[in-house]
């Protein structure tokens, strides 16, 4: 079996290495080498066959940040980093951004093709078990949480699974998972739980997440374990697993992480391509959702901008608006979700809330289509943005709330500076000038006397000639005087000043003998 691969790298010597490293074995073909990501995406695009990607660890200085792209928008892709060295350290990174091996710049060609032909082989299982139909496939994961506890966080998600139902396959994940109970709101007794996926952080076959998941009114639905001790089974890489796996079984994931931020949730965070941070029109609840955001942006987990806010059970009569809410959060309010009433809690208390056409579904279902439009893809141009974002954040998280107030006082005193340098420059460029037209203005007296003669008329009229070639402002206060022993004209300008305190002279002194 032929295994196809395509090289990331944009360094030339390394690209004719493995380059002839695969020419060597038979059983692997070098496809194509991309020296970009938009490359490396057309390249994967054009030609789905492609098996394996060898990534450059120093590709555009981020390598592993790539390869987690790149890992998360092609799940069954197997993901090879390529670093200068393949120890522990490396191979822990490696994995930690989706890779499935790591092999070193130099290795042998007995290793390079043991640890290809062992990722191939993973790849061919996840290929097999999923059908080909999903090759390539990119799912959407939309992640609630909730700025405290009780504020709507699992009905929420509830509703927005529901009303992506019919056109799209759904996953509904309940990622609370000490106190979550999203299978309560449907009805639903369970055995198994997300927890149960814990143990499986690299492969995770479509038939495993079937077998986990249970079929509800359309969805499929993912509980939370029974239990809220098992919570620390999951890791971030089993999270991270989770991910993908969620995004090549369904078009649509809504995960419900509750309130509680925990490293496993952190990952789905940073992963999901579209955050909804739930609060109630109350100062508590806003306080909170603040907070939340300003946690996320030090932790290099979420920009602000990238969150959207909505409001929850918000009354006609509320003291607290929309646009109050979106001062006090510091990001504008995305949505507003009417409260529901009595009528609205017995449909909760009965497990009939996916059934019941209520004004909370209408407003839930319409903020739902604006979270899957225009695709249920996310560009990779967009996720990079992403990356990049998160990076300019990571470099200034030290920084505080706090830091607002100062860049209110420091911003008059940059104006005041920048204003002061102005004023020096163009005062500079007056003073330049004026000592231009001086020497201009005292070559033409000297000029006047040297053709007509050292006399007192020819120095009169040498005055006349200066002043007349200093016309308008630059003839205020001007001197033109002799000197007999020196046989020289010095011309004294005084230069218009910008700023009234200023008070300079350009003085050109030239000989009489001519220029």
């Amino acid at each position: 079996m032929t295994i196809r691969i395509l090289l990331a790298t944009a360094d030339a010597s390394t690209s004719d290495r493995w380059g002839q490293v695969v020419a060597e074995a038979e059983q692997l073909d070098l496809a194509s080498v991309g020296r970009s990501l938009d490359e490396v995406q057309g390249l994967l695009l054009a030609d789905p066959s492609i098996e394996i990607l060898i990534i450059d660890e120093k590709l555009d200085g981020r390598g592993l940040e790539l390869a987690r792209l790149l890992a998360a928008t092609n799940p069954l892709l197997g993901v090879v980093m390529l670093a200068d060295q393949a120890g522990p350290v490396q191979a822990a990174e490696a994995m930690g951004v989706g890779a499935r091996s790591v092999v070193a710049r130099g290795a042998s060609l007995a290793e390079a093709v043991g640890r290809l032909e062992m990722v191939a082989q993973l790849v061919s299982a996840a290929r097999a078990s999923v059908g080909q139909d999903t090759v390539g496939r990119a799912g959407r994961i939309i992640v609630v949480a909730g700025a405290k506890g009780g504020v709507g966080t699992s009905v929420f998600a509830l509703l927005t699974a529901q009303a992506l139902v019919g056109t799209r396959s759904v996953g509904l994940v309940d990622f609370d998972l000490q106190s979550g109970d999203l299978a309560a709101y449907l009805g639903v007794q369970t055995r198994r739980s997300v927890v149960d996926l814990a143990g499986i952080a690299t492969d995770m076959p479509g038939r495993v997440l079937r077998e986990t998941t249970y079929e509800v009114r359309g969805l499929r639905l993912l509980p939370a374990p029974n239990h809220g001790e098992r919570a620390e089974e999951i890791t971030v890489r089993g999270a991270r697993a989770v991910a993908s796996a969620l995004r090549y079984q369904f078009d649509v994931s809504v995960v419900a992480v509750g309130c509680h931020l925990t490293e496993a949730s952190a990952a789905l965070i940073e992963e999901a391509d579209q955050v909804v941070l739930l609060a109630t029109p109350d100062l508590p609840a806003l306080r909170a959702a603040r907070r939340t955001l300003a946690l996320w942006e030090r932790l290099v987990v979420r920009s602000p901008g990238s969150v959207q806010v909505v409001l929850n059970r918000q009354l006609r009569a509320s003291e607290i608006t929309r646009q109050m809410a979106g001062r006090i959060v510091e990001v504008p309010v995305a949505g507003v979700i009417p409260d529901g009433g009595h009528d609205f809690e017995r449909l909760m208390n009965t497990a009939s809330v996916p059934d019941a056409l209520t004004p909370v579904a209408r407003a839930v279902s319409a903020l739902a289509a604006t979270m899957v439009a225009p695709s249920v893809e996310r560009s990779v141009d967009e996720a990079v943005e992403e990356i990049d974002a998160a990076r300019k954040v990571g470099k200034g998280s030290k920084r505080r709330r706090g830091d607002k107030g100062q860049s209110a006082v420091e911003l008059p005193l940059i104006a005041v500076i920048a204003m002061i340098v102005f004023l020096a420059a163009a005062q500079g460029l007056v003073f330049g000038a004026a000592h231009l037209l001086a020497r201009e203005a005292a070559h033409e007296a000297a000029r006047t006397v040297a053709i007509q003669g050292w006399s007192p008329a020819s120095q009169a009229e040498g005055r006349q000639v200066a002043r007349d070639k200093l016309a308008g402002p630059w003839d205020r206060d001007t001197r033109v005087t002799y000197s007999s022993a020196a046989q020289t004209v010095r011309v004294d300008v005084a230069v218009p000043g910008i700023v009234q305190w200023a008070d300079m002279r350009a003085v050109a002194t030239v000989p009489v003998t001519g220029r």
